[in-house]
């Protein structure tokens, strides 16, 4: 054995290589509802606390993102989903909440969206 390989042995046993789990992605229900003020977005994704969960908006379009708590044979498991968003939400001004396994997402519709209503004067 040369230096080189010896060397090489040396590090990989003092540092084992971890080989990454893959995660099996499955795609939550999701009910997504409108109000004159915001869109509301119920995802159901049991087995998944606040840490493992990642909201994004990129480009207009959210990610929702999560990895279930505990493993099933060693496997990871998680949810997955994209959904494209208009330019009539304000994105930045969003909140989550996340009970009971069902995510709670509202996202305001920006003001120049918004129905407006307009008062109507009879003349006599």
């Amino acid at each position: 054995m040369n230096d080189k390989q010896m060397a090489t042995q040396q590090v990989e046993q003092a540092h084992p290589i971890e080989q990454a789990l893959p995660v099996f992605w499955a795609t939550p229900a999701v009910d997504i509802y409108e109000t004159d003020d915001e869109l509301v977005l119920l995802a159901d994704m049991p087995g998944v606390n606040d840490q493992g969960l990642q909201l994004e908006v990129s480009r207009g379009v959210l990610t929702l993102e999560a990895e279930r708590e505990g493993n099933e044979n060693g496997n990871k498991r998680g949810y997955y989903r994209q959904f494209k968003l208009s330019e009539r939400i304000d994105a930045d001004a969003g909140q989550a909440q996340l009970k009971d396994g069902v995510l709670t997402l509202r996202l305001p519709k920006l003001e120049t969206a918004k129905p407006k209503k307009i008062a109507v004067k009879t003349l006599h």
